[in-house]
C-alpha cells in the first residue's frame, strides 16, 4: 500500500512540474509542495531531490529568456538586436508680428516616425536609425503636403547610422552618424540634429560621484580637399566642429542630487569671413527676405563655453522636483561683431549695426516637476517644466538652435511651457507652448525658421500624441 500511495504522490508532483515548465510561479509552488512532503515524511529527501533536479536551471533559462524577449536574433555573430521606434501625429499654431504689425498665422497638422534597430556583439555595438525630414532640424511632414490631394510619399532618410566601441568599462567610443552625445539644452542644440564623424564617451564611478565626459570631432561642411596648384577658385570650403565637455552627477543628500558639466565648443574653419561673415539684419525693417540679415549660416568668431546644471530634489509619493540652467559665452563674440560691422553694406546699415553693439551670451533657467511609479515609463506618470531663455544674436551658432522655441532664430528671449502624461506606458500624451520677443530692438530676430518675418514677437502652441515601441 506505501509503494502504491508513493507512486500516487509521485505522479501528482511530476504533474505538477509539468505544468510548471511555463511560469516561475508555478514552478516555485512545486518545489514548496515536495518540500513540505519531505518534511512530513511522505518522501525520503532522496526522493524530494530526484523530484526537484533541474529545477533551478530551468527556472534560470526562463528568467534568461525573459530578459531577451522582445529582442531579434539576427545571426550567430550578434548577440543581440533590439527593433525601437516611435509614430508621433502633432497639431501645431505658430504666429509671428514684426514691428510693423506685419503677422503670418500657420496652422498645420504633422506627424513625423522614426524605425531603428541596436544590435551588439561583444564589446561592439551598433545603431541604425531611420526618419522623416531631409533637414537637420525637423523630422516632420506636414498633412497635405501633396498636390490637391494627391497624398504625395514622403521620403525615408538615415538619421544615425552608428558604430560603437567599448573600448573599457568606462570608454566608448562611436563612429559614423551619432547621436548628440554632449549634456546640453535646446537652447544651444535641436534634439534632432546629429553628429557626423567621431565620439568618445567617458563615464567612470570616482566614490560616490559620476565623472562623464564628451568629446566630438564632427565633419560640419564639406570634406578636406588638398590641392597642388594655386589655383584659389578650385578651393573647396570644409569645417570641423569640435567639442570637449567635463561633468560630474552626485548626490548631495539622500534626496537632493546634482549634475553639472563644462563644455568648449570650436569650429576648425572660420567659414565666412571677410564680406562673408555673418550679418544679423536691422530692427527697424520689416518684411521678409535680407531683413534678417546675411550669410546666416556663417560659423565664422564662434568658440563658446557652455554650462549646463540642474539640481533634483525627491519629494513624497515619488514626485520629483527639478531646477535647471544653462549659460553660454561666445569668446570670441566680439570678432563676430566686428565682423559683422565689417560686412555689412557701408552707410546707414553699418552705422546700425555697430550702435547695436555686440551681445555674445545666452542663458536659460527653469524648474521641472514629475511624478514617475518606476524608472521604466508607467501609465499615469506625468511631468512638467517651464523656462525663460535669453540669447544674444552673437552668442550661439544660429545652424543648431531649436527649430521649434525658438523658431531657428536668435534675438530672441521668452518663456515655454512642456507637460506631458503617459496614456499607457507606450503613448505619450504632450502639450507645449512658448512666447518670444526681440531682445535687441535694433537688431532683427535673425535665422531661417518657419515664419520668414524679421519677428518682433513670436508664439507656438503644440498637442502631440506619440505611440513608442
Amino acid at each position: 500500500m506505501k509503494s502504491i500511495k508513493l507512486r500516487g504522490v509521485c505522479a501528482a508532483v511530476s504533474g505538477a512540474l509539468l505544468f510548471g515548465f511555463g511560469a516561475n510561479a508555478m514552478a516555485d509552488s512545486t518545489v514548496d509542495i515536495v518540500n513540505a512532503l519531505v518534511s512530513k515524511g511522505v518522501l525520503t529527501e532522496e526522493e524530494g531531490n530526484l523530484l526537484t533536479k533541474g529545477r533551478e536551471g530551468e527556472k534560470l533559462g526562463q528568467e534568461k529568456a525573459m530578459k531577451t524577449a522582445g529582442k531579434i536574433k539576427i545571426s550567430d555573430v550578434i548577440d543581440s538586436a533590439t527593433v525601437y521606434g516611435d509614430v508621433r501625429a502633432r497639431y501645431e499654431f505658430r504666429n509671428g508680428e514684426d514691428t510693423a504689425s506685419n503677422g503670418e498665422d500657420r496652422t498645420r497638422g504633422r506627424y513625423k516616425m522614426l524605425l531603428g534597430v541596436k544590435t551588439e556583439a561583444g564589446d561592439f555595438y551598433s545603431d541604425l536609425a531611420l526618419s522623416m525630414g531631409s533637414g537637420g532640424r525637423s523630422d516632420n511632414a506636414t498633412f497635405g503636403s501633396g498636390n490637391n490631394g494627391a497624398n504625395g510619399k514622403e521620403s525615408v532618410y538615415v538619421k544615425r547610422a552608428m558604430l560603437g566601441w567599448k573600448a573599457t568599462d568606462w570608454l566608448k567610443v562611436e563612429a559614423g552618424r551619432v547621436a548628440n552625445p554632449l549634456y546640453t539644452t535646446s537652447m544651444v542644440w535641436d534634439a534632432d540634429l546629429t553628429f557626423e564623424g567621431l565620439v568618445e564617451k567617458i563615464d567612470y564611478k570616482w566614490g560616490k560621484v559620476n565623472v562623464f565626459g564628451n568629446f566630438a570631432q564632427s565633419q560640419y561642411r564639406g570634406d578636406r580637399q588638398d590641392f597642388y596648384n594655386i589655383d584659389t577658385a578650385s578651393e573647396r570650403k570644409t569645417n570641423t566642429l569640435l567639442a570637449f565637455q567635463g561633468g560630474a552627477k552626485f548626490d548631495i543628500t539622500d534626496t537632493v542630487s546634482a549634475k553639472a558639466a563644462l563644455t568648449f565648443t570650436t569650429y576648425t574653419s572660420d567659414n565666412g569671413t571677410g564680406t562673408a561673415a555673418f550679418v544679423p539684419g536691422l530692427g527697424t525693417t520689416t518684411g521678409v527676405g535680407s531683413s534678417l540679415g546675411t550669410n546666416l549660416t556663417s560659423t565664422n568668431d564662434i568658440r563658446t563655453i557652455e554650462i549646463p546644471a540642474e539640481v533634483g530634489f525627491k519629494l513624497a509619493n515619488n514626485m520629483k522636483l527639478n531646477v535647471f540652467g544653462d549659460y553660454v559665452v561666445n569668446l570670441d563674440g566680439d570678432d563676430r561683431y566686428k565682423a559683422a560691422v565689417a560686412a555689412a553694406a557701408a552707410g546707414a546699415t553699418r552705422n546700425a549695426i555697430n550702435a547695436a553693439g555686440n551681445d555674445d551670451k545666452a542663458w536659460l533657467v527653469g524648474v521641472g516637476l514629475e511624478q514617475k511609479q518606476d524608472k521604466n515609463p508607467k501609465k499615469g506618470d506625468w511631468s512638467a517644466k517651464l523656462w525663460y531663455q535669453d540669447v544674444g544674436v552673437y552668442a550661439l551658432d544660429p545652424n543648431a538652435v531649436d527649430s521649434d522655441f525658438m523658431d531657428s532664430k536668435v534675438n530672441l528671449k521668452g518663456v515655454v511651457f512642456k507637460g506631458e502624461y503617459l496614456m499607457r506606458d507606450n503613448v505619450f500624451l504632450n502639450l507645449a507652448a512658448g512666447h518670444a520677443t526681440r531682445k535687441n530692438d535694433r537688431l532683427a530676430a535673425t535665422g531661417a525658421g518657419d515664419i520668414p518675418l524679421n519677428l518682433d514677437s513670436y508664439n507656438l502652441y503644440q498637442l502631440d500624441v506619440t505611440y513608442k515601441f
